[in-house]
């Protein structure tokens, strides 16, 4: 399914800088990452593509139908994990009878599983799991879902390492080549292999919106004694320079997540790398 937003702008308050300002973006099938600042509209955006936020302008489609007139043949196609969200019933087993006949593409057998890697069976009552363990069922059960949309606003909240690990490679195993997955998250390097596409915001505006392969025929990551004299932008970790540097021979390196994002909140090297990038909006 594809997300078009057209110069979409939401407003929280007549007298407010508005959340999301002028966001026009096609975001298309693949798994792709949001990041942003604290209140850079992150939040906003996923809960405008699910429809729970109208855009005060602009607008948001969803297979072409306006996300705002919540058209049962989308809902049932589009699901949303929020932060600090509280599932309507008391267990996963639970949320299966009430929600799940809602989404025709739901697979019992892949919530089994999903719950089986966490050593959960669905019957736990959700308020007496740990922070980790309640975000691990519910995540488990919204991927089971099979929405052709699947919007998780920090999927990887309260979980220790080995449970991060498990809920990427589980992400990598559900999702086919038909769904749409936008993942919010502060922690990058959790998730780093999984992602398709980047969108990035400041301040409710959009910075960039580029699959990930894209943006590696333009430009590449790599990591020397000095930093390059050529480089967009660079910076020092553990005595070593990370630097993003044109891609004129084709070279072939990992996308550093961090370091990008650094880069486009950085006022000596966003422009002249969002220019060089030629940003399609189209994911």
């Amino acid at each position: 399914m594809l997300i078009e937003l057209k110069d979409a702008v939401v407003r929280y308050g007549r007298k407010k800088p508005a959340a999301l300002d002028g966001i026009t973006a096609v975001i298309g099938p693949g798994i792709h990452l949001l990041l942003g600042e604290n209140g850079a509209g992150k939040t906003t955006l996923l809960h405008l593509i699910d429809g729970l936020r109208f855009p005060s302008s602009g607008c948001c489609l969803a297979d072409g139908t306006d996300t705002r007139l919540r058209r049962p043949d989308i809902t049932s196609r589009v699901c949303f994990l929020g932060d600090d969200m509280q599932f309507p019933a008391k267990t996963i087993n639970e949320m299966v009878r009430i929600h799940a006949p809602f989404y025709p593409r739901f697979s019992a057998e892949m919530l089994a599983e999903n719950l089986g890697t966490f050593a959960l069976d669905g019957s736990e009552k959700l308020r007496s799991l740990s922070l980790g363990n309640r975000r691990k069922a519910m995540v488990a059960y919204m991927l089971s879902l099979r929405a052709e949309v699947i919007l998780l606003d920090e999927p990887a909240n309260g979980l220790d390492i080995e449970s991060k690990i498990a809920l990427q490679q589980m992400i990598a195993r559900c999702i086919d080549d038909t769904q749409t997955v936008i993942v919010s998250t502060h922690t990058i390097d959790d998730l780093r292999n999984l992602f398709d596409g980047i969108i990035v915001l400041r301040h409710g505006r959009l910075q960039l919106a580029s699959p990930t392969d894209r943006i590696l025929r333009r430009v590449s990551f790599v990591t020397a004694a000095e930093p390059a004299g050529h480089a967009f932008h660079c910076e020092q970790r553990l005595g070593r320079w990370h630097c993003i540097v044109p891609n004129n021979g084709g070279a072939d390196t990992d996308i550093d997540f961090r370091l990008l994002y650094t880069a486009l909140h950085n006022p000596d090297s966003v422009n002249n790398l969002i220019k060089y990038l030629a940003t399609d909006e189209n994911l």
